[in-house]
């Protein structure tokens, strides 16, 4: 539920040795929208975020400061070393995607907007409303992975899961 969670891998299924498994990494950054942020800082911990709007804040934060970080880097000015802007530095050089995890059509939207304000990739992961918006996500041009599908929906902004946004997104032209 952290705004920013950390590095996806992608492994192989076979082997006795994780390291052995590794077929890329990192492979992508995770991030969250919607009511996982909220509920856990906001409701529970009562600090930020606790609005959509403050989800969004803080990744541009984030963004800004790990675009300004390896500006400086770059620019040989030996800024101290930070773990957590070092990770985001393949992001902010395009060499790697943030997993954007949204259901809502208007978190979706604010991804994408934060990903173009920042001139990063992304995927829309989840994109359980993407039906909603189909012909604008195809403008957009990133790859949507819908699910999981199966189980109940547990939390209000999946009230319009279903079997169908796969289908509707791909005739729209959205990479699924």
């Amino acid at each position: 539920a952290n705004v920013v969670g950390g590095t996806f891998v992608a492994i192989k299924l076979v082997g006795k040795r994780v390291d052995d498994m590794i077929v890329k990494h990192p492979l992508a950054m995770k991030c969250a929208f919607g009511e996982n942020p909220k509920r856990c800082y906001g409701q529970n911990g009562k600090k930020s975020p606790m609005t959509r709007m403050g989800t969004a804040a803080v990744l541009r934060e984030l963004l800004f400061k790990s675009r300004r970080y390896l500006e400086d880097k770059e620019a040989g000015k030996n800024p101290g070393f930070d773990m957590k802007l070092e990770a985001m530095i393949p992001v902010i050089q395009g060499k790697m995607p943030i997993k954007c995890h949204a259901h809502r059509a208007d978190d979706i939207l604010t991804s994408i907007r934060v990903a173009k304000e920042f001139g990063v990739g992304i995927t829309l992961d989840h994109c359980t409303d993407g039906a909603i918006i189909a012909d604008e996500l195809a403008k957009e041009g990133a790859p949507a992975f819908v699910g999981p599908t199966f189980g109940a929906k547990s939390k209000i902004e999946l009230k319009n899961k279903s079997y169908e946004p796969p289908g509707i997104l791909s005739k729209a032209g959205v990479k699924v």
